[in-house]
């Protein structure tokens, strides 16, 4: 695949974080249903930091290093993740608070279309199947839930100032 195609998947992820951090913990602190401990704004940002920069690495070494396998699937699983992100929590926040969930807008304008775009020429070009980009989206969506909270620890632990 095109590398300048992979790369659009860090474009549209960047804007989608970057309508986050700049209002989902306001949004979050006006919440009806909480589906989460509440973090700071200094947590949040660790945390979106964290899944920015891992996407960043997984991309560059996707790029750089196609055919290791395991690059592959984090790649597609990544990009399959960030779908269902849009989906679950934005789309469903927003339909049960009954007012907008930062981070709707650039996933619908941005991630889906050019997530849907990268699937589709990766199954195309038989560069991973069905199955493996499902497998793939589950792993690294489980994988990404487990860490995001970690990541939240983290941040309330290092920043101190």
């Amino acid at each position: 695949m095109d590398s300048s195609m992979l790369v659009l998947f860090l474009f549209a992820f960047a804007l989608h974080n970057a309508e986050e951090a700049v209002w989902l913990i306001r949004q979050s602190s006006s919440l009806k249903v909480n589906l989460h401990q509440s973090v700071t704004q200094d947590q949040f940002l660790f945390g979106l930091l964290w899944v920015t920069g891992l996407a960043c690495l997984i991309t560059a070494l996707y790029i750089f290093l196609p055919h290791h396998e395991i690059l592959k699937y984090a790649y597609f699983g990544y990009v399959g993740t960030m779908i269902l992100n849009v989906l679950f929590p934005h789309l469903i926040s927003t339909m049960i608070e009954r007012s907008y969930s930062p981070g709707l807008f650039t996933g619908i304008l941005f991630l889906i279309p050019i997530n849907s775009l990268i699937i589709k020429m990766g199954l195309d070009t038989n560069t991973i199947t069905s199955v493996q980009l499902i497998v793939s989206t589950l792993v690294v969506t489980l994988f990404l839930a487990a860490s995001i909270p970690l990541s939240f620890w983290l941040g309330r632990k290092l920043i101190t100032y």
